[in-house]
């Protein structure tokens, strides 16, 4: 009875784990983009790893702490995650258990990172509201041309962008170089509105006061409708990795009750399960996020910039 009982218990464990592996495959299908497809697969994964590569260096070199760079956030990554998976090991005695804490101590540490990148770009994309409406009012009270307003924006203007209009007002030769070496060096869309609105109506004349109100009110409602599709972004994604992190939590929930109900883990089949279902979940995760991806403000590209 006993024999029969161990054979309908390996059975129904064979059966779980074929089903997990069936899931995972098909979620990793639905996930992975079509180019995998198309290229070759050393192509592709050369094309994800430097994509990956540089977004990690864009997300530290936009943090604007000078001392972190990619090389330094990665191993703050790494380190966060190796005390993280010994830290998850030593307290379940699930090993498996690991690869989520690790996961969970590297997405911490991105998450400080991107948060500090966040409020630069909004005190950028406020410093770039304002510098707009600083050169609406200069130029409809009547106190200058163009050129004197972007000088008493390098005087007056908002903090983090006075620096640019301060080399920008002290270019006289070669005035679209310099806007084209602010634009690189600010990186934001909302600027590049401005610069564009400056050179081409520079060469054209006319009045510059409606031109700029109609840029503010351009600008402001852009800022407004981002960051109103940022927030809804970040609601879904919280609730997407509160659906994910629940079953790991309720695990370590009863890892500190020490219930009987994690001993089928601790076998080499319920390690191998745990592991399929852990990666059913991932792709899950990855694939709820891409369908919440929403694509931010484009650059503006000038030709003659």
């Amino acid at each position: 009875m006993s024999n029969g009982c161990w054979t309908d218990s390996m059975l129904e464990l064979a059966a779980a784990l074929c089903a997990g592996a069936a899931v995972s495959v098909a979620a990793v299908t639905v996930a992975v983009p079509v180019p995998l497809i198309e290229m070759p697969a050393r192509s592709h994964l050369r094309t994800v790893m430097s994509s990956l590569v540089a977004h990690e260096a864009e997300l530290a070199s936009s943090s604007g702490w000078s001392w972190l760079q990619l090389s330094r956030l990665l191993l703050i990554a790494l380190a966060a995650a190796a005390l993280a998976a010994s830290a998850a090991w030593m307290f379940t005695g699930l090993p498996v258990l690991g690869i989520p804490s690790a996961a969970g101590a590297v997405t911490l540490v991105r998450f400080v990172a991107g948060a500090r990148s966040r409020t630069r770009r909004r005190e950028r994309q406020d410093s770039v509201l304002e510098a707009v409406r600083m050169l609406r009012q200069v130029l409809e009270a009547g106190a200058g041309g163009l050129q004197q307003a972007i000088t008493a924006l390098a005087e007056r203007g908002p903090l983090p962008l006075r620096s640019e209009f301060r080399l920008i007002a002290a270019t006289s030769v070669g005035r679209r170089q310099a806007w084209r070496a602010a634009r690189e060096r600010v990186g934001e869309p909302l600027f590049d509105m401005l610069a564009a609105a400056v050179l081409i109506q520079g060469p054209g004349g006319g009045e510059l006061g409606p031109l700029f109100a109609d840029l503010e009110s351009t600008v402001s409602g852009a800022q407004e409708v981002e960051r109103e599709a940022e927030a809804l972004q970040v609601q879904a994604r919280s609730a997407a990795a509160i659906i994910v992190c629940l079953p790991i939590g309720f695990l370590f929930v009863l890892t500190a009750l020490r219930s009987s109900y994690l001993d089928a883990f601790h076998s080499a089949g319920g390690q191998a399960f745990l592991l399929a279902m852990l990666v059913v979940m991932a792709a899950g995760y990855v694939w709820m996020r891409r369908l919440l991806r929403l694509e931010g403000l484009q650059r503006v590209r000038l030709t003659d910039a």
